[in-house]
């Protein structure tokens, strides 16, 4: 069987969620046998409306030295790619396009939208009701269209996140009740050679699925969607590599036989088939 040999969706210490060492995540990553990892931590962009624009950039020359480090420590054994997670930098381009190609270097970066709303507040601030869930999934899929339209990014993270936090308030949804408006983000995301993650962590919550759900991977490869990464999305050294297997068949059933690679922001193609 050719398995999964990347995880592409982490965070050591350095993201203010996250727990463990850049050096235990990676000394993780081997010991179940990943030849390849990328470390996405976390950088939020807020909306114009809030007193403050973003994270503190310093988190990010944290993150360099380190990576680095680790690169070193772990060469030969592992190949360390470097990432980042940005969330909603479509509120901020000019400055996301700083980060990104002027002050860091990245091989690969996730977009993500973790705050839609006008607030600034999270998906997993925000009071989920049967009167305001349809307009909340209507703003959040807005969202993912202006990333997906105006943001820098190599593939979309945890699409249809916001099922994570409904169900936390005792709601199930699906994004392709919008069929329409997500097929527009979906074709958005194609044509601009972006790509999809399969992020396994919904399946160790309590929403109790991957993210995206099958169905929505189907709809991404019915119109043309080849770009696929996995990712555990770990804020834990041991959650590295989680359901894994679950990810190859989900890949496998939307009709994808290879994952992708990222170096310098530029896909290569492994078979899992």
């Amino acid at each position: 069987m050719n398995r999964i040999i990347a995880d592409y969706h982490m965070h050591s210490r350095i993201s203010p969620d996250a727990h463990d060492e850049m050096r235990l995540m990676c000394q993780a990553a081997i010991d179940k046998g990943l030849k390849e990892i990328c470390v996405t931590e976390h950088f939020e962009y807020y909306p114009k409306t809030r007193d403050k624009m973003c994270m503190d950039p310093a988190l990010l020359d944290e993150y360099d030295e380190m990576l680095s480090i680790c690169q070193r420590e772990f060469e030969g054994r592992l190949v360390l790619r470097a990432g980042i997670e940005i969330g909603q930098h479509y509120y901020w381009p000019e400055h996301a396009h700083d980060i990104l190609h002027v002050k860091h270097h990245y091989d690969y970066v996730i977009g993500s939208v973790h705050k839609p709303n006008k607030q600034g507040k999270d998906l997993g601030d925000v009071p989920y009701s049967a009167e305001t869930l349809d307009a909340m999934c209507l703003e959040y899929i807005d969202g993912l269209y202006q990333m997906a339209d105006k943001a820098d990014f190599d593939c979309a993270g945890h699409l249809d996140l916001i099922k994570r936090y409904a169900a936390k308030s005792g709601f199930t949804i699906s994004l392709l009740d919008y069929k329409d408006e997500v097929a527009q983000v979906l074709r958005r995301i194609i044509e601009r050679g972006k790509g999809l993650e399969i992020n396994t962590s919904g399946l160790r919550q309590e929403v109790g699925l991957p993210m995206p759900s099958l169905d929505i991977l189907k709809l991404y490869r019915e119109l043309g969607g080849e770009i696929l990464t996995v990712g555990s999305d770990a804020h834990f050294a041991k959650d590295i590599a989680a359901n894994f297997d679950d990810a190859r068949r989900l890949a496998l059933s939307a009709g994808f036989d290879h994952l992708a690679l990222y170096h310098e922001r530029k896909p290569s193609f492994y078979p899992i088939a």
